[in-house]
């Protein structure tokens, strides 16, 4: 069994290292849960979009408003215009 020796001064700096690593961990976490959902909810919205559009463009085709050549390019530009 190995024994480690400390002082003093090396226990106390350890100590407050630790307790300044734990509030660095504690604000790591709320942080990281931010931009998870942030980002999350961010590709949540841009799937719902491209689900409208083509939803919408496919009730065009199927009515004989447009061609489904044209519905895919006014989609694009849409999308494209939104970036």
């Amino acid at each position: 069994m190995r024994t480690v020796y400390s002082f003093v001064g090396e226990a106390k700096t350890l100590q407050a290292y630790s307790k300044a690593l734990q509030l660095t961990l504690v604000m790591a976490k709320k942080g990281g849960i931010a931009k998870g959902l942030s980002v999350g909810l961010t590709h949540g919205l841009l799937v719902g979009v491209w689900a409208l559009l083509f939803w919408y463009a496919s009730l065009l085709v199927l009515q004989k408003i447009t061609n489904g050549g044209q519905a895919f390019t006014t989609i694009i530009n849409a999308v494209v215009s939104g970036l």
